[in-house]
């Protein structure tokens, strides 16, 4: 009893603390929300009954979040963009995603899709909420304002008028919707396909449930993320898990399984190579030392890193020849910092681009050790650059590579397991060399193509009639 009524105090300060935090709402703000959430509710899910007015109260009282107008309310809009015309029977897919400018694998993987469906000559619309310039393919609605979450700094959603969003998904003539995340962008598209009768497919991207527990310490918040799923997901035709351990720890959580479809994620190995491997790189971050372990991410309490550093910590005295580094930026990052204080450890914020390959190139072993990433495609882009990977064996990324091949796969993860591991595999220079070939040879074997092409080849069944016969 004393433990349920301090998680009610706790639950009424958060809540206390959100309506101080967001007197800036506006009545316009308000009747946007409103005019979402009300024809939500109609949605029924398989299973358990999931109320969206709910989920909006669990998160007002469990997380602190910020909303941010956007001044001066953005006047509404039609976004005139005309699909070309396709030959009969080609799909027409509409993309709703939400943070397309996030530092992530996610954001970088749909990207990708865009640009290769370009290449192909397929019509792939993608659509969000941001101030962005037109770009082909590319829909981009101007926010309203942008909601924040403590737990997860760095992640801004952003909400655009909802009205706009649905008037143009009823003009456009679309074969099928995809939604990438379960954000404003993601349910909106959602609700339109259902309202237009279309088809609807969706990708489970990321362990939002355990990422959950994880940032706040919560597991009713856990379970309750996971109904949440199970609503969201269980509206849609089909759902792209990115490896098979993903589609199987969804079947394990109540997902239909007949409906859950592996596609996989591909690197692009002419941007990752070997080759980029760069002295001067070794000398500014490598302290000095002959083997460098890289990390490549968020620098958040989620992907596991205090494991990674203690282990490192343990390792060092008897191998002096170690160093580490963190490659990324996020909020667990000054107290990294302040643990690695006098070790051989460095930290370089966040690469893109040209400086990121030269990163990889230029170090020994990766070293990844969340067991929340459904994938993690820094996993293959670390391989395509010729580097031996380290991962664990819960979440998905122990499917981004082959154990024993290209890597090591570290059962029950914790600071001693990954301590000896790591001793182990950089104590047999020959070992290191060997599975650093194995890596880039299964590298080029995950080509960008192929991962789109299984993305795409998920919409098979969406044209139930030819496109030029659909009602409009």
């Amino acid at each position: 009893m004393a433990t349920t009524q301090t998680g009610y105090r706790n639950r009424m300060q958060v809540a206390w603390s959100n309506l101080q935090a967001n007197r800036g709402l506006r009545p316009v703000d308000l009747i946007n929300g409103y005019r979402m959430v009300h024809p939500l509710r109609a949605l029924a899910g398989p299973g358990e009954p999931f109320d969206v007015a709910t989920l909006a109260m669990e998160l007002f009282t469990r997380l602190q979040i910020r909303y941010q107008p956007h001044h001066p309310v953005p006047a509404p809009i039609r976004p005139e963009t005309d699909l070309p015309r396709t030959t009969r029977g080609e799909r027409r897919v509409g993309l709703f995603i939400d943070a397309p400018d996030h530092l992530s694998g996610v954001a970088m993987t749909l990207n990708e899709w865009r640009t290769e469906a370009a290449r192909a000559g397929h019509t792939l619309v993608v659509h969000t909420c941001a101030h962005r310039s037109p770009e082909p393919g590319l829909v981009a609605f101007p926010p309203m304002g942008t909601i924040g979450l403590e737990v997860y700094d760095g992640l801004r959603l952003s909400i655009p008028r909802f009205d706009d969003v649905l008037d143009y998904i009823r003009r456009m003539r679309f074969d099928a919707i995809h939604v990438s995340t379960p954000g404003p962008m993601g349910l909106l598209g959602l609700l339109a396909a259902r309202q237009r009768g279309l088809p609807v497919y969706g990708t489970y991207h990321t362990d939002f449930p355990r990422y959950a527990r994880t940032l706040t310490g919560d597991p009713a918040f856990e379970s309750f993320a996971w109904k949440f799923m199970r609503w969201f997901y269980g509206q849609l035709d089909r759902v792209a898990a990115p490896t098979e351990s993903v589609r199987r720890d969804l079947a394990d959580h109540g997902f239909e399984p007949a409906r859950i479809e592996v596609v996989g994620r591909g690197v692009d190995t002419t941007r990752f190579l070997p080759g980029l491997r760069d002295p001067a790189w070794r000398t500014t971050w490598g302290s000095g030392k002959s083997l460098v372990l890289l990390y490549v991410g968020r620098l958040s309490r989620e992907k596991n890193l205090d494991v990674l550093l203690n282990a490192f910590l343990r390792l060092i005295p008897r191998r002096p020849d170690l160093g580490l580094v963190f490659v990324g930026d996020g909020p667990h990052r000054a107290a990294l910092e302040r643990l690695a204080t006098g070790a051989p450890v460095r930290f370089t914020g966040s690469c893109t681009g040209d400086a990121l390959a030269r990163a990889y190139a230029s170090s020994d072993l990766f070293v990844f050790p969340s067991t929340t990433d459904t994938f993690g495609r820094v996993v293959l882009e670390a391989q395509a650059s010729g580097l031996p990977v380290v991962v664990s064996d819960a979440g998905g990324p122990k499917h981004a590579m082959r154990d024993g091949i290209t890597g090591v796969v570290v059962p029950d993860l914790r600071e001693d397991n990954l301590a000896a591991a790591l001793d182990a595999v950089t104590n047999e220079p020959a070992r290191m060399n060997r599975l650093a070939r194995a890596a880039r040879r299964y590298a080029t074997t995950q080509s960008l193509e192929a991962s789109f092409n299984a993305f795409w080849n998920l919409h098979r069944a969406a044209v139930h009639q030819p496109a030029g016969e659909r009602t409009p």
